[in-house]
């Protein structure tokens, strides 16, 4: 095969796993030849041609390093809107001479990438975020990490709510999905539990709280940041972050005589080095990504369906975030230990 010239970006949000993926690329790409130039600072640095030559030397070392040796951004530079700014990388695109371009991203690079494509630049896409609610995929890189930093913290939560006899309450991030909640509070031996799917009832939890925790006067709960109360999901209100975790810890206490903590993890979970299998699945993404090049395949998104790395079409996947069902074995396994989803 000829020699190509591919681009790759990191877009939205960092998160561990993003400088695996670039050196699997990276790796997996000069060993066929090709050239590789990295774009700086997401879909902005390419419509500003802003970008340097990766070589084995800048990627070798960095699979354990969190965040993206290249910066991340929002957005398309300038631009005054959308259709702008994806004229302007596909301008860039060929005036860099670039023969394909992999984009590593959440559902917003997804979106963004499935417009490049639509012009015709020949794209190929990862899956990254911390909240593991992009479509078509049964997992992203990010947030195998982010489940453990999240479980440490539970961990540590967890002797001081015993040494003082508190309820403390552990906000994580999760906007529209809750995966990121369920998975630390199944690990992280929660005894509540509150994701953005099921709305939850104030009077439920604190009748939980009553007849299964004052005993034991210490009880640990996690909530996602688009957590919503019934009565705010019935009015159709969308959720404020951090007001049902801050409206938790008053209420609480006045309701069950329970002292309450709130800890807010945000971004915490996002930083710091990646875990083993985030390690592993971000370099068999990006040496995917390059095969499904070498094949002719544009337009797809990486995927883990089945433990089997396959293509799905952008137009599947852009603007479709995945929620967690509230039939999935996270939500069984906790109903079935006794953990309370706030209903």
């Amino acid at each position: 095969m000829s020699q190509k010239h591919i681009g790759i970006l990191t877009a939205g949000g960092d998160c561990q796993g993003l400088n695996a993926a670039l050196r699997g690329v990276t790796l997996s790409a000069l060993r066929e030849g090709w050239k590789v130039t990295g774009i700086h600072d997401g879909f902005v640095g390419l419509a500003e041609k802003s970008h340097s030559e990766l070589t084995f030397d800048n990627v070798y070392g960095i699979a354990g390093i969190g965040g993206t040796i290249l910066g991340t951004g929002r957005g398309g530079g300038r631009a005054k809107n959308t259709e702008e700014a994806v004229e302007a990388c596909v301008i860039a695109f060929h005036e860099l001479e670039l023969d394909a371009l992999i984009c590593l991203g959440g559902d917003g690079t997804q979106r963004f990438a499935s417009y490049l494509h639509e012009k015709g630049i020949p794209v190929v896409t990862l899956p990254k975020t911390i909240d593991n609610d992009i479509a078509h995929t049964d997992v992203t890189f990010g947030y195998d990490t982010a489940v453990h930093v999240s479980v440490m913290s539970l961990d540590r939560l967890r002797t001081t709510a015993d040494s003082h006899h508190r309820l403390m309450i552990l906000e994580v991030m999760g906007r529209d999905a809750g995966w990121l909640a369920a998975g630390a509070a199944l690990a992280g031996s929660a005894d509540i539990c509150l994701i953005p799917e099921i709305p939850y009832s104030l009077e439920a939890i604190v009748t939980y709280i009553r007849d299964n925790i004052r005993n034991r006067r210490s009880a640990l709960l996690v909530v996602a940041e688009g957590a919503i109360s019934q009565e705010n999901h019935k009015l159709g209100l969308t959720p404020k972050k951090h007001a049902e975790a801050i409206k938790l810890v008053d209420s609480i206490p006045e309701l069950t005589g329970m002292q309450s903590r709130l800890t807010t993890l945000g971004y915490v979970s996002r930083g710091g080095a990646p875990t083993a299998t985030d390690r592993i699945f971000a370099t068999q993404c990006g040496t995917k990504a390059i095969e499904f090049i070498k094949e002719g395949r544009f337009g797809v998104m990486v995927a883990e369906q089945g433990r089997v790395l396959v293509p799905v079409p952008l137009e599947e996947v852009a603007g479709k975030p995945r929620l967690l069902p509230v039939d999935h074995p996270l939500i069984q396994t906790m109903k079935a230990t006794n953990i309370c989803m706030g209903v």
